[in-house]
């Protein structure tokens, strides 16, 4: 792995500020929880903020990260893009708030967020693509990055919505569990695109994943962190545990399965570098 756990650190935080990002829009265009809003805002900053520093600690020599901008077909320079304008409207969302605008200009301005703020959690898997690697040559990698995001933004929100009705905590609770399922089926998808890909090797084939060397990091990691117990826990009923605490534990359960299928795409897609 290496200097890659850089860039699974930056694209996991950068998928959580993104789902929450969305999350805030939808919560302010049905005026779901006003309480929300300056937490969450602050914590979409936070998470955004995370991922930018992960991802100029991957680079050798930072500074050259402005070399980029002159290429703006590059992944760097469309993530880097779409970092800030989701971060400009974060700020202009908290400044609408400060300043007490109304409901409408608050909608508006995570609509136009919300945008950015999606292209940008696709975009950092998308980055990923390339037919010079078979194990990464599928757009399941982008459209994953995008579940993932989705999820996370499920969870986080759900810690910071301030005394949730009966209604709204299974109505969050139902789009989790669909949530989760898609996310399910995009890791099946996964899989069937590893075993079509073209240059076959036992190094990254599904059968080692599933039954070989990264079968602890899939099954572990993947399945039984990442979608189980979150799963699990959105089924318990409100008297057995703390609905703030089953949130919390399912945010960290599925940012640790995202970071883990982060991981496992980088050791698949890691057997060509010896060429280089």
């Amino acid at each position: 792995m290496g200097s890659e756990w850089s860039l699974v650190f930056f694209t996991s935080f950068v998928d959580l500020g993104c789902g929450l990002f969305v999350a805030l829009a939808i919560n302010e265009w049905f005026s779901i929880n006003p309480q929300v809003r300056w937490r969450g805002a602050i914590a979409v900053l936070v998470a955004l903020a995370l991922g930018g520093l992960s991802s100029v600690l991957h680079l050798g020599h930072p500074e050259r990260i402005f070399g980029a901008f002159s290429h703006p077909t590059s992944g760097i320079f469309i993530e880097s893009s779409m970092i800030a304008i989701t971060g400009i409207c974060v700020l202009a969302y908290i400044f609408a708030l400060k300043r007490n605008a109304s409901h409408q200009n608050l909608k508006l301005i995570t609509l136009i967020g919300a945008i950015p703020a999606v292209i940008l959690a696709f975009a950092v898997g998308d980055s990923y693509v390339m037919a010079s690697r078979p194990a990464w040559d599928t757009l399941v990698l982008p459209f994953a990055y995008l579940g993932s995001a989705a999820v996370l933004g499920c969870f986080a929100y759900r810690i910071l919505v301030v005394s949730p009705s009966e209604h709204l905590v299974t109505q969050l609770k139902l789009l989790t569990q669909g949530l989760l399922v898609i996310q399910a089926v995009l890791m099946v998808a996964y899989l069937v695109a590893l075993s079509n890909a073209p240059y076959s090797d036992v190094s990254r084939s599904a059968t080692q994943v599933l039954m070989g060397g990264f079968s602890a990091l899939f099954w572990g990691g993947i399945v039984i962190i990442g979608l189980l117990i979150p799963f699990g826990l959105t089924t318990l009923k409100k008297e057995s545990v703390a609905p703030v605490m089953s949130a919390t534990l399912g945010l960290v359960c599925v940012f640790i399965g995202a970071a883990a299928f982060r991981v496992l795409m980088f050791n698949l897609g890691s057997t060509v570098w010896q060429f280089f």
